[in-house]
């Protein structure tokens, strides 16, 4: 196998990978389990998912949810604590510290911050609906 065959299989395995964690994003995904389903060493899956998205399996794992965590606070009327379940995280402490990592403030923060915003797009949608005689 030449380097660029090398190159290309290295970033279909990737591929693979990061479709993988958007199907369980809601799953606490161990480097075991992802190297195995990409059929590599927990070692070598790592080094080559660095290289080719630019940051670790479990900073890439982290950010997906937060930022799915986010699109929640923004568009539901859901507590922290039922996002942080819902987003795969199992503690609710260790999800505000990634989410502040992530964001700058806490997923409460955030979520008060989206309020008017959320406000303002579900206010018109309930006073246009059709009303009950």
């Amino acid at each position: 196998m030449t380097g660029q065959d090398s190159a290309m299989l290295n970033y279909l395995i990737i591929e693979k990978a990061l479709r993988f964690i958007e199907e369980h994003l809601d799953q606490d995904i161990t480097l075991t389990r992802i190297s195995n389903v990409c059929g590599m060493s927990k070692y070598h899956f790592a080094r080559t998912f660095k290289a080719i998205t630019g940051m670790t399996f479990k900073a890439h794992h982290n950010k997906r949810r937060i930022e799915t965590a986010k699109n929640l606070l923004e568009t539901r009327a859901m507590r922290v604590t039922d996002v942080c379940f819902e987003v795969g995280f199992n503690d609710v402490s260790y999800f505000n510290r990634v989410f502040r990592r992530f964001e700058g403030m806490s997923p409460l923060a955030y979520q008060k911050q989206c309020l008017p915003t959320m406000k303002a797009k579900v206010l018109p949608i309930l006073r246009d609906a059709p009303r009950p005689h």
